[in-house]
């Protein structure tokens, strides 16, 4: 139902991202095929990236009418990431808007943290988020216009719950790397936000059964875990003209987990 709703409202009389470009990042992933079908069904020309090819296509061949590009690259390479966002620009038009989703969990208490498992999280979490705006955010400010959105998460607001200090060190970087590029994009009339999901019916919340999931539903105060398609109509508003008087925010989208 939640799905369907979305659908509906982002396709209404007047599509809310009509006309516009944007890069989504981590597209495969469960938070990020939403925010794809969210973008495709507000009337954006859709680039999408991840790893690997096959989901990107099937996703793409999901997505009704609209302009389309599905590439996968290794959005931590700085070089790879201007190669796409220079693809795009020349397939689908200037780039308007950037969602960074791109990123990885993994579940590793402190003292079992190696330098490689560090290396993981901060590649997957928050050097994306950086080569993502390192790429666009010139033209941006050049024109004098777009917005981005960084995903975080509460575990970079609160710590995480779960042992995963590294996941939430990278996504608080990723917090202050929004708040910082805020500040520095607002003269060209740019915007950068950040969502913040708690918990979400994803594979990534790696809860399998159903008193797993009860559990960490009960964190919120709706007593439920949210679910892809909210935190995609999140991404939404910070992209379009219904939030041009937002920047620097952090927007908690987690049923009222952290207040």
């Amino acid at each position: 139902m939640i799905a369907e709703t979305m659908t509906a409202t982002l396709a209404g009389t007047t599509p809310l991202l009509a006309g516009r470009t944007v890069i989504l990042t981590g597209a495969g992933g469960g938070i990020g095929r939403a925010i794809a079908h969210a973008l495709a069904a507000a009337g954006a020309r859709v680039a999408l990236t991840d790893l690997r090819q096959e989901p990107l296509d099937a996703l793409a061949g999901q997505l009704a009418d609209g302009q389309i590009l599905a590439r996968a690259i290794d959005a931590s390479d700085p070089a790879a990431f201007a190669a796409f966002h220079d693809e795009t620009a020349a397939a689908l038009g200037p780039v308007d808007g950037l969602v960074n989703c791109a990123g990885t969990f993994e579940k590793r208490a402190f003292d079992e943290l190696d330098a490689a498992a560090w290396a993981r999280s901060l590649t997957a979490n928050l050097l994306t988020t950086v080569a993502g705006c390192q790429a666009v955010l010139p033209g941006m400010i050049a024109r004098g216009c777009g917005a981005v959105v960084n995903v975080a998460s509460t575990a970079g607001e609160y710590g995480s719950i779960s042992p995963a200090s590294h996941y939430a060190a990278a996504k608080g970087g990723v917090i202050g790397l929004t708040k910082s590029l805020a500040r520095e994009a607002a003269p060209a009339q740019v915007r950068v936000n950040a969502v913040s999901p708690g918990p979400v019916e994803t594979d990534g919340l790696l809860a399998v059964t159903p008193e797993q999931k009860a559990i960490a539903g009960s964190r919120t105060l709706f007593g439920r875990l949210g679910q892809p398609e909210e935190i995609a109509g999140a991404c939404i508003f910070l992209l379009c003209p219904l939030s041009t008087f937002v920047t620097g925010h952090v927007l908690r989208v987690n049923g009222g987990a952290l207040l």
